[in-house]
């Protein structure tokens, strides 16, 4: 893995290029070759940039003037957007059951030890979703949007570590945001269940088995294409193995002046 400084005046190595020492180098957007690995790595894009792969960052960086990329921005800044409202309405709602008490505790008791231990998680972990949220999408559009994302780009092109640590923080805000809406329907759950009155705690199983199935169809629908595009990587994808140096996932990534 290198990270040296770039030129702007350095072009990416296109895919299946032969480099200076005979062997075909892998595309700097591939994902790693390992099927968890990519899948891992899918995933993260899928949560990051809302695609299976960072290859439209490669069009970005050989003609930045492209019209689809700004219909892609455009679709980042609006989930990150709606991504921030919905963290925000966490927020509320967990702020409310922590700062008071249930009118009727055998009812709903939502203030016992753990859910409100959840409460504050929820509170906690949807506050830093909307704070980190709220600055990648000002790092983002401001990024984006003026001369330096070609330089920023190729940066990311050369160094793994640093593409995957930037698909991190892109993700993080969903990540916190989930964590955020699982503990807060968690607490609420626990106070249903532990409810004096019977109906409550079949109302409160009817929606936990609902949202169970709307989990695993979930699931079942959206898997499908990611894993269909791990298989088509590895069936369609040849490299030589022979002059292949291992661990390619850190490889160095080469480039050629223009």
């Amino acid at each position: 893995m290198t990270d040296v400084t770039v030129s702007p005046s350095a072009s990416v190595l296109g895919p299946n290029r032969p480099a200076s020492d005979g062997t075909q180098q892998r595309p700097w957007y591939d994902p790693p070759q390992g099927t968890l690995a990519c899948l891992c790595f899918k995933a993260l894009c899928m949560i990051a940039v809302s695609k299976p792969s960072v290859k439209h960052w490669d069009d970005l960086i050989r003609d930045p003037t492209k019209g689809e990329w700004a219909e892609h921005k455009k679709m980042v800044i609006d989930r990150l957007g709606n991504m921030n409202v919905t963290a925000g309405l966490v927020l509320t709602t967990s702020a409310v059951f922590i700062s008071t008490n249930p009118p009727f505790q055998p009812l709903m008791p939502y203030a016992s030890h753990g859910s409100y231990i959840l409460q504050v998680a929820a509170f906690v972990a949807a506050l830093i979703s909307l704070m980190t949220g709220t600055s990648v999408l000002i790092v983002y559009d401001t990024c984006y949007g003026n001369a330096d994302v070609k330089r920023i780009l190729i940066s990311l092109a050369r160094s793994r570590l640093r593409l995957v640590c930037c698909l991190i923080l892109m993700a993080y805000p969903s990540l916190a945001l989930a964590v955020s809406t699982l503990a807060l329907m968690t607490a609420v759950f626990i106070a249903g269940f532990t409810s004096d009155k019977l109906f409550v705690k079949i109302l409160t199983a009817v929606t936990y088995l609902t949202l169970a199935l709307l989990a695993m169809l979930a699931i079942y629908v959206f898997s499908a294409p990611l894993i269909d595009s791990i298989h088509d990587s590895h069936s369609t994808e040849q490299w030589p193995s022979s002059d292949e140096p291992k661990g390619d996932s850190g490889a160095p990534h080469r480039y050629l002046p223009h």
